[in-house]
């Protein structure tokens, strides 16, 4: 495979949305949707910036060409009805249920808008939703066009006539986005649940809700946000019981169990330095076993457990449902690096389980301060090696001390009612009651993890511009080479 470097993306990136302003003039306003939907997840996949303005311009240009002619009418004075739009919506992912139950802890009219058909991802809180007599489901029973999709919805939101629309969605989502910025006299939030990377719509929000001082930081210096425009509420994990699914036979009794996992990604690029520590936690702690959830690009963790010499202590779990019961049943969280996990750093303290974690002084994206630290301030992120190995081993040996961290952990992490009651002071004062923290961020360095990771390992950017470049993908030599290098590889391995 070539490597592709910055320059070479920004090319790929400016030209691909060259394209989606070309479909708009065109009057292809589905095409013009999927390639500026593409950009953006090209720009969030990257990471080279945060925001583009140019590419939110497309998006008010498809919602005039969209609303063009229409009488949509969204304005009442004496509303207080709160629109949730959601494409970033599960049972126990995301921030759905939170804003939700503070929905109706505070007795709120709303309707809450979920983009997909399918339904199963969400069915606790559709149960939730159709047992609270103030909430309106508004869904879609079939797959319709993004442009049929954005008209349906502003149809619904000129008869319900909210005060104020919250965007809970995916980075890339053009649907929802649009429908923003053709919205007149309502008050506009993105609840920024992926802080760290780029997002659409940046120059269309009225507000952006953050929930650290990363985030916050992020939007001030990439963003172009005003500090007026930022609103900080931290978030506690979903929490949703069911039973308990048990480990592999192969996990031993008796055994300090240390609990890791997330999305692959977050565990790859800088010379890989997890599975680093790992293997040295492992030799060092005869005793404990590692048991690992992941989901993505899961033959990089077996291939590791295999090549460790350590297969009868790594035990990959897959994807699991019962997350909380399987923090409950081991010792330890050991975080994810480069990339922290900030929910499953959440699902810990929650647990009353103690956090073992390291990152670099540079990485201020991965300190677990910024996902724990609501109500108490502790230092939990380890920046040397020797710290955190010599806290690992004080809590593998050691119970009494175990239990007493991950107490403190619990006793630190915002609940459900602080959230609640926090977002009642926001709506009611049209600002928060916390106030964002400028931190220190090594943007160069956090680039090139991803530049890193794209090229040696998931190649996902370049699949995805290549499908929607097409024939176009022959103009870029690097890009056209790898792509004919992968649909190879992909053929042989079909034999």
């Amino acid at each position: 495979m070539l490597k592709l470097n910055k320059k070479d993306f920004t090319t790929l990136y400016n030209y691909t949305k060259t394209i989606a302003s070309k479909c708009l003039k065109n009057d292809d306003i589905d095409g013009a949707i999927a390639l500026v939907e593409a950009s953006a997840i090209a720009a969030y996949q990257l990471n080279i910036f945060y925001s583009d303005a140019d590419l939110d311009n497309l998006v008010v240009d498809i919602g005039k060409k969209i609303s063009q002619g229409a009488n949509y009418n969204f304005s009442n004075s004496e509303s207080e009805k709160l629109v949730l739009i959601d494409t970033n919506g599960s049972d126990n992912h995301g921030l759905t249920k939170q804003y939700i139950d503070a929905f109706i802890a505070n007795d709120i009219e709303f309707a809450y808008i979920y983009e997909h058909t399918d339904l199963s991802r969400i069915e606790l809180i559709l149960k939730q939703l159709r047992a609270y007599p103030k909430a309106t489901i508004y869904t879609f029973d079939k797959q319709y066009s993004n442009t049929e999709q954005i008209v349906k919805i502003l149809s619904f939101l000129s008869d319900y006539k909210p005060s104020s629309y919250y965007m809970h969605i995916m980075p890339w989502d053009v649907v929802a986005t649009t429908v923003c910025s053709i919205l007149r006299d309502v008050l506009t939030f993105n609840i920024n649940a992926t802080d760290h990377a780029f997002w659409l719509g940046a120059s269309i929000i009225d507000y952006s809700i953050e929930f650290r001082d990363y985030g916050y930081t992020v939007s001030l210096e990439k963003r172009g946000l005003r500090k007026e425009q930022l609103l900080m509420l931290p978030y506690y994990p979903p929490i949703n019981r069911t039973n308990f699914a048990g480990f592999p036979s192969k996990v031993k009794n008796g055994s300090i169990k240390i609990f890791s996992g997330g999305s692959i990604y977050k565990i790859l690029g800088e010379k890989n330095f997890y599975f680093k520590l790992v293997k040295q936690l492992l030799v060092q702690n005869p005793k404990a076993e590692l048991l690992f959830a992941g989901t993505g690009q899961n033959d990089i963790i077996k291939a590791f457990i295999k090549e460790s010499g350590l297969s009868d202590r790594i035990h990959f779990i897959g994807n699991r449902n019962d997350i909380l019961e399987v923090f409950e049943n081991c010792d330890i969280y050991l975080g994810t690096y480069p990339i922290t996990g900030g929910l499953m750093a959440q699902f810990a303290a929650f647990a009353s389980k103690p956090i073992l974690a390291y990152a670099d002084r540079e990485m201020s994206i991965s300190f677990i301060e910024g996902f724990v630290c609501h109500s108490e301030k502790l230092d939990i992120t380890n920046h040397s090696e020797s710290d955190f190995y010599s806290y690992a081993k004080k809590l593998c040996d050691d119970r009494g001390f175990r239990i007493s961290e991950g107490v403190g952990l619990k006793q630190a992490l915002m609940t459900k009612q602080q959230f609640n009651e926090e977002f009642k002071f926001m709506i009611t004062n049209d600002r928060a009651k916390r106030e964002g923290q400028i931190e220190i961020i090594n943007y160069d360095r956090f680039e090139n993890l991803y530049l890193e990771v794209e090229n040696q390992y998931s190649h996902a950017t370049q699949k995805l511009l290549a499908y929607h470049l097409k024939a176009h993908t022959i103009l870029f030599p690097k890009l056209f080479f790898n792509a004919i290098l992968i649909k190879t590889k992909q053929l042989l391995n079909k034999f």
